[in-house]
């Protein structure tokens, strides 16, 4: 939300709108490079991120919702990762209540936005992909989910488990960049006034 309140006010709407976009077609290109590439991470949430801590709540929702779909369109439209719509839009609620009560202030508060991320979006994750697709959506670390149910456990916990470790990297990759990027205009607009 920093650079929200430092842009024109006549310009504030056409920047946002303009960051929202340029978010979504990164947070895409990112995801489908991913895919590609069959990393076992994510790497559909970078932007919802850097909008939310930048440009506040809304636009962080935005970018959320529309993540979502356009990666889903640039997959062909599997019908897989629409409904992880839910689970970027709560990184962006996350994120905001971090900035908002100004615990995005030290480097400490990011550690524990990315783990807090981490757990609710493995937790939300793990729910979708257990109910809705029985556990497995044709992802790298699929096979280490099948590998932790075959030693008893429940899909659902598999699932928490696999992601929980992949969330703490792919959320280690949005928070601190944009940890760095908010304290550095922070710091610029502190010396500017």
């Amino acid at each position: 939300m920093v650079l929200f309140y430092l842009i024109d006010r006549k310009k504030r709407i056409l920047v946002t709108i303009a960051a929202v976009v340029l978010a979504v077609v990164l947070n895409g290109i990112f995801s489908f490079l991913n895919d590609l590439a069959h990393l076992p991470i994510f790497l559909d949430s970078l932007f919802t991120v850097i909008t939310t801590a930048l440009f506040g709540l809304w636009p962080g929702l935005a970018v959320g919702l529309l993540s979502n779909s356009f990666i889903e369109f640039l997959n062909g439209f599997p019908g897989i990762y629409l409904p992880f719509t839910v689970v970027n839009m709560l990184t962006a609620l996350v994120t905001a209540g971090f900035v908002y009560s100004k615990r995005f202030e030290t480097a400490t508060n990011a550690f524990w936005l990315i783990i807090i991320l981490a757990v609710v979006n493995s937790l939300s994750g793990a729910l979708i992909v257990t109910v809705l697709f029985g556990g497995y959506t044709d992802l790298s670390m699929d096979s280490m989910v099948k590998g932790i149910a075959v030693t008893g456990q429940s899909v659902l916990s598999s699932a928490f488990m696999v992601r929980i470790v992949v969330n703490i990297v792919d959320k280690g990759l949005a928070v601190l960049p944009t940890f760095f990027l908010y304290k550095r205009i922070q710091a610029r607009s502190l010396s500017e006034k």
